[in-house]
């Protein structure tokens, strides 16, 4: 699977994040009438790298959140949860860590939270504020524009959401800045959205795949390749590939290689992944046995 300028689909890939810190550069905010913090003190954020500058920048492209707002099954999936759980954010106080255009912190809203906190690092925070404005909801949505480890939130909240999911699950491990928001700001017995997801794996096959890949080499423009064969195939299975395939190309039952409980995991289990696993096939072999008798 390939990293590019695009992924398999045509699409702009979403940016990997390298290291730990939210969506979320510099800003602080409260609503009105907040009286003194009472979060207790908590070791410092770390520090802002360059390589967390650039991935911010990179969620600035509009065309990433069209792509992700254009993703039904995802989008209405995180709508149809927190609608499910509304009695549990009615009249409660919300946290959405990367809350980019600032779409889930909408859908707390309409689901009757008293109050949703909008974090953001990168510049469509901006963007999410007159989002927020235009649906009538400033009284409700404070939008912060900085990473979740330095904004400053005066209370403690009910609910945390957030969309932290990469492709492989944690590939752009902003799953450490959840775990960050949840230990220094959720109440005891609070709410996280998801709050439990697993990492499937199976081997596939792709024979057009390989072809386009592989044997594109065999021949081009008349000119014999071969040679660049030996280093596609290296490249083919070393780099990473966003696709979508179908059922078919999929050779065994998927087996889970990694369980994430966000009320209870800890940062330093995202640094490494470790599993034991074997895969089933789909198949059955249909034997028949008995005796004949030949004329």
């Amino acid at each position: 699977m390939f990293t590019g300028g695009a992924d398999g689909n045509g699409h702009l890939p979403r940016p990997r994040r390298p290291r730990r810190g939210g969506h979320g550069g510099g800003g602080i905010g409260s609503p009105p009438g907040q009286g003194p913090s009472t979060v207790q003190p908590y070791p410092a954020a770390p520090p802002c790298t360059d390589y967390d500058m650039a991935y911010f920048k990179a969620y600035s492209h509009i065309g990433v959140h069209e792509e992700m707002l254009k993703d039904h099954v995802r989008t209405s999936t995180y709508r149809n949860a927190i609608m499910h759980h509304q009695d549990l954010i009615s009249g409660k106080v919300v946290l959405d860590v990367g809350c980019g255009t600032g779409v889930l912190s909408i859908f707390c809203a309409f689901a009757g939270a008293t109050r949703v906190y909008a974090v953001d690092a990168s510049d469509i925070a901006i963007q999410a504020m007159e989002i927020v404005r235009e649906n009538e909801l400033s009284d409700k949505v404070v939008v912060l524009h900085g990473r979740i480890e330095d904004v400053n939130i005066e209370e403690k909240v009910d609910v945390i959401v957030s969309e932290w999911m990469g492709y492989m699950l944690l590939y752009e491990s902003m799953l450490g800045s959840v775990i960050f928001a949840r230990d220094k700001w959720l109440k005891p017995g609070g709410l996280i959205l998801p709050s439990h997801a697993s990492l499937y794996m199976a081997p596939i096959t792709n024979s057009q795949r390989y072809h386009d890949s592989v044997y594109f080499w065999r021949d081009v423009y008349g000119i014999k390749m071969s040679s660049m064969m030996p280093l596609a195939k290296q490249c083919a299975f070393m780099e990473p590939s966003v696709e979508t395939i179908s059922g078919e190309n999929v050779l065994t039952w998927p087996t889970v290689v990694s369980q994430v409980d966000c009320y209870t995991i800890q940062a330093q289990e995202l640094e490494t992944i470790t599993a034991t696993f074997k895969f089933t096939s789909m198949l059955q072999v249909l034997v028949i046995s008995g005796t004949s008798k030949n004329p």
